[in-house]
């Protein structure tokens, strides 16, 4: 079994999304007064960092077949790090759009290569316990980087955030340097680069990988549209205050890992695919829910408890779709594990990304463009999850 120094390792290497991204949600608003910038320019900074961190997944995970996990690891924190201070001082929204694309770049190499790692030591059925445990320990990190995020802003800038996130940086690059063992071993990784980039189409050929790309990514998109959207739809639709927003989310999380834990005691007597379908369902019944919301306007109570309700099941629900997901695709492809890691990776935050697009194109002012998203992609993972087999 994984000692506990490295399991917590691999949790923060997993972390770097949810952190990156939630730890400044409370300073979208300051960020748009102090660059001159539109809300919707500012939810970018949320796009292209979805965007930023797929395309460094496709680029990293093959390159971790070939090379080992570690080379990879740092190179992508270092990059990550950089990125981050670099963000801290960006004096247009512009260039902070460019900083953040680079950032995640950076990070893409932490998620993925973690996912790998995991598979490297591990079958299917103890896969998915274990990415299970650790996306538990990593759902404190969306529950708790909001309300940090949001008293690091009262110390007098949002800049102090990024400066967090640089920190964050190099603790995991010391930490990978001192406990991540390389995992990769001999043979494969005497692999040529081409070949290991041909993982991605022995991968994708494969039916039922295509399928479980579309249930984890799909289902993940319709969080990434709440993430997104509830920042306005909390604040100024609902009219609730930034702490609040907070605490609203860092409600969703703890379902996330509530639902985690429960996959952890059910996966070895149902399987991966059961628990799949399930989270599926649960997932597109709360998005139902969060779009009836949506439609009763803003104006009474009942509406807002509806929305938290829906959220509660539709991200709670991820916590039994993305662990068995992963450990049922990465366990048909142990040999491109990196490649298959990257490939659900990059459907994970590039449909993410076009979820949060949709989201801030579409910003009309009210909760509408978020539901209808949320339920678009929540359909899309529930489509998927009906049409495995096993």
């Amino acid at each position: 079994m994984i000692n506990r120094p490295m399991f917590f390792l691999l949790a923060a290497l997993a972390a770097f999304a949810p952190l990156a991204i939630d730890l400044y949600l409370p300073s979208l608003a300051a960020i748009g007064i102090e660059l001159q910038a539109t809300s919707g320019q500012v939810q970018q900074t949320v796009t292209v960092f979805l965007a930023g961190f797929a395309l460094g997944m496709l680029f990293y995970g093959p390159l971790s077949d070939r090379f080992g996990r570690r080379r990879m690891i740092f190179a992508g924190t270092s990059v990550f790090v950089l990125a981050s201070v670099a963000c801290m001082l960006a004096q247009t929204i512009e260039q902070l759009l460019w900083f953040r694309l680079i950032q995640a770049f950076g990070g893409g190499a932490a998620a993925v290569i973690s996912r790998a790692v995991v598979r490297d030591l591990f079958g299917e059925t103890d896969s998915a316990r274990v990415m299970a445990m650790i996306a538990m320990v990593t759902s404190l990190a969306p529950m708790i980087a909001p309300l940090l995020g949001a008293y690091i802003l009262e110390l007098g800038s949002w800049r102090y955030e990024f400066l967090a996130l640089a920190l964050f940086g190099v603790a995991c690059t010391v930490g990978a340097y001192l406990l991540l063992p390389e995992t990769l071993s001999t043979v494969r990784s005497q692999t040529s680069i081409k070949q290991a980039f041909q993982g991605y189409r022995t991968v994708w050929n494969h039916p039922s990988a295509r399928m479980l790309i579309f249930a984890g990514g799909g289902h993940f998109a319709a969080m990434f549209a709440y993430i997104t959207g509830t920042p306005f739809v909390y604040i100024e639709f609902f009219g609730l205050s930034e702490k609040t927003y907070a605490l609203l989310f860092g409600s969703n999380i703890l379902a996330l890992i509530l639902f985690g834990y429960l996959s952890t005691r059910l996966v070895k007597r149902t399987g991966t695919t059961p628990l799949i379908k399930l989270g599926s369902g649960l997932g597109l019944l709360g998005a139902v829910l969060v779009l009836v919301s949506a439609f009763g306007g803003g104006s009474a109570d009942w509406n807002l408890v509806l929305m938290v309700l829906g959220f509660l099941v539709c991200v709670g629900s991820l916590g039994f779709v993305a662990p068995n997901t992963t450990a049922q695709l990465l366990g048909k492809h142990p040999k491109n594990a990196g490649a298959a890691s990257a490939l659900y990776g990059c459907a994970q935050f590039g449909l993410g990304g076009m979820a949060s697009w949709a989201v801030s194109l579409v910003h009309d002012n009210t909760a509408l463009p978020m539901a209808a998203t949320v339920l678009a992609f929540a359909a899309l993972a529930f489509w998927a999850s009906q049409r495995l087999k096993r």
